[in-house]
């Protein structure tokens, strides 16, 4: 199993593509044979300008999604941009899921916050190209000058009156050429009718009523079904396979060796998952001495000594996070049907187009010849960017002759990650006898699956304040761990350092650390947004015994956020009470979506604080499911504020910026409530110093 470096990451997400097909429209997500997925009824004759938007006679309004949604509600903010511009009757859209093919949409990595920040203003654009059609097709009826109509909810007003609706359009439309989508004029934000208002999902009522199409729910007529027996360590190989009872269960039909384990054929997936089960291999396992305990040794033999400081004042900190899974609810899965001439897969993926290629090469078809459905992903976090589980059900079914669907389990998936990555920060800092800040040296080492490495000091440190004389180096160790880009890439673990060691420097300058950071902040943007903050969050009211208060904040993404939390601490036990948050996206498309991704992100915030860490003993991960990677309960979740402090600004991102600055408001907060502070998470209240 490769891992998936930040480079190839940033390839996947960074950038639209070149290409867009102007004029033409490619029915998007077609159904699997035998299931209706997302098929486009037949509704006469159709207006499609672009790729991304198609208009019924009926006025029903397409919008075809190229990005994928995990859950962060991309579906709907896309949606909402075109509409905005198009001046579409909001109650008449509907939304579909491109294929992948970034020929025709353009680069479809999705990750790093980067859909909307990438595609607003082409979406935009193609709302108003087509409005701008309409409007022509309309004057032109109507023999007036197309300046004296308006648009609005799905009609085109004339000047004395007439109204034609845009699905009593969509003939003529098609007459009028497609204008060039950069000179499109687009509303002013003081016209805004869509964006800005807190609207639901548009696929909300078909996830909750079982008709949205994940991956798991694809079936295709006739195809067989496959688990995967995987080797206990990473990059293990089987050496001998007796499959000999695995071949007796019944509904099993065929065991096929892998170059990432045996994977058991069947007729239905309880004979695959039985037939795993009664397989006897022995593996190969060349990293038997790897452990957390020896990876956690070898980061800190990897600590150099700070760059040279001097200040009335100097502390240093050792931070320690531990490797972390994905654990998305809907674990890996992919259908595949290989024929001679064709290959077509359905599979939830955040890079369908990259796996589109991956197709083409492991069946040695042209991509023109391979269609990728790209289903709703139950979660996505970074882990669907790598999509080898779609390269094994591609040659399973390529072995086979048929269609395949391959399953992955809990256990496999939990086992199997791409995890982010354990890492130690070495911390020192300096302040003057005016308690400011006039040194700071952040040490960043990895252990990650592609290798570590030295690396120099430089002044690129991830802070948001003013700091004298601030650097930062990178290095780490070489791991057997497949590691990869998890909810935040590098800033969910060096913002969790950087706020907990903020804080810990504020405190030795006698300074209250939202005062501190208020003070020393670069930007006016973040410095509203954590005043805000600590005014809906009580900032300086007093707490019972045992209760805390602690604070944090993020500026990235072309996003900024702050946290402040509550916590109570009796005994062992850590119970976080309340979460204030406020949020500036720039312009927040819809404030119910960047309300609900600031609350997902804080729950994964809490678990990894609390309770999550992947362990490593004998080359192998230690945990298999939620009863050792444990995850938030809805007990755990506390009472949680957001706050959406709209500037007006471009359109920043959101999935990433809900977690970096939460796990260090919690363990501010535990500081604030038991005098003692944070060195390792999670966090046990038993290790603290």
């Amino acid at each position: 199993m490769s891992s998936l470096t930040r480079r190839t990451f940033l390839k996947l997400v960074g950038g639209v593509g070149a290409s867009f097909a102007l004029g033409t429209f490619t029915v998007a997500c077609a159904s699997p044979r035998g299931a209706d997925a997302e098929a486009l009824p037949d509704k006469g004759e159709s207006f499609a300008p672009t790729v991304f938007l198609k208009i019924d006679p009926d006025g029903t309004c397409t919008m075809t999604i190229s990005r994928s949604d995990m859950g962060q509600g991309v579906r709907t903010t896309f949606a909402m941009l075109v509409a905005e511009e198009l001046d579409a009757d909001w109650s008449k859209v509907k939304v579909t899921q491109a294929p992948g093919n970034s020929d025709v949409y353009g680069g479809q990595g999705t990750g790093g916050s980067s859909s909307t920040r990438t595609m607003n203003k082409t979406l935009r654009q193609v709302g108003a190209a087509t409005r701008a059609m309409l409007v022509a097709a309309a004057a032109q009826q109507w023999k007036v000058d197309p300046s004296a109509c308006k648009t609005e909810k799905g009609k085109v007003l004339g000047p004395s009156g007439q109204t034609l609706s845009y699905g009593e359009l969509t003939t003529a439309a098609k007459a009028i050429p497609v204008p060039d989508l950069k000179s499109m004029k687009l509303k002013d934000r003081a016209d805004y009718k869509i964006i800005g208002k807190a609207t639901n999902r548009v696929d909300n009522t078909d996830v909750v009523t079982g008709k949205a199409m994940f991956g798991l729910d694809v079936h295709v007529d006739g195809m067989l079904y496959a688990a995967c027996l995987r080797p206990p360590s990473f990059h293990g190989q089987s050496q001998q396979i007796d499959d000999s009872a695995a071949r007796k269960v019944p509904g099993v039909v065929d065991v096929v060796p892998i170059s990432s384990g045996v994977a058991v054929i069947g007729t239905n997936t309880w004979a695959c998952l039985k037939g795993r089960d009664a397989l006897k291999v022995d593996w190969s396992n060349a990293n038997s001495g790897v452990s957390s305990e020896t990876l956690r040794a070898a980061l800190k033999q990897a600590v150099i000594e700070h760059k040279e400081m001097s200040g009335a004042k100097t502390l240093e900190a050792n931070f320690e996070l531990p490797y972390l899974a994905h654990a998305t609810m809907e674990p890996l899965n992919a259908v595949a049907d290989v024929r001679a001439d064709s290959a077509e897969v359905w599979s939830g993926s955040q890079s369908p187009d990259g796996a589109r290629d991956q197709i083409a090469e492991a069946t040695g078809l042209s991509p023109e010849k391979v269609t990728m459905h790209t289903m709703i992903l139950g979660g996505g976090f970074g882990r669907k960017f790598s999509n080898e589980w779609i390269g094994e059900a591609v040659n399973l079914s390529k072995h086979m002759k048929k269609p395949v669907k391959l399953l992955w389990t809990r256990e496999c998936d939990m086992q199997h990650d791409i995890y982010r990555s354990m890492s130690e920060h070495a911390l020192k800092a300096a302040i003057d006898a005016q308690g400011n800040p006039v040194g700071w040296s952040h040490q960043y080492l990895q252990a990650p699956g592609g290798g570590g490495g030295g690396g120099n000091y430089g002044n690129r440190t991830y802070l948001p304040y003013d700091f004298d004389n601030a650097f930062m180096r990178f290095g780490g160790i070489s791991a057997p761990v497949p590691t990869g880009p998890w909810r935040s890439v590098e800033h969910t673990q060096i913002i969790v350092a950087n706020e907990c060691f903020v804080d810990e420097i504020a405190h030795a300058a006698g300074q209250d650390p939202f005062e501190f950071r208020r003070k020393h902040i670069k930007g006016d943007r973040l410095r509203k947004v954590l005043e805000m903050a600590a005014e809906k969050g009580n900032w300086g009211k007093p707490l019972p015994q045992g209760s805390g208060r602690g604070i944090a904040c993020f500026d990235g993404y072309g996003s900024c956020i702050a946290h402040v939390v509550e916590v109570t601490v009796k005994g062992n036990q850590v119970k976080v009470d309340r979460m204030v948050a406020v949020v500036d996206v720039g312009t927040a498309i819809n404030p119910r979506g960047v309300e609900a991704q600031v609350q997902g992100a804080f729950v994964d915030g809490i678990s990894t604080s609390l309770k999550a860490a992947i362990t490593v003993e004998k080359g192998g991960a230690v945990q298999n499911n939620w009863d050792g990677y444990e995850w938030a309960r809805m007990t755990d979740v506390p009472k949680m504020e957001v706050y959406v402090a709209d500037s007006g600004g471009g359109f920043g991102g959101m999935g990433e910026v809900g977690y970096p600055s939460g796990p260090p408001a919690i363990a501010n907060a535990i500081f604030a409530a038991t005098g003692k502070r944070v060195r390792k998470f999670p966090i046990k209240v038993e290790e603290l110093v």
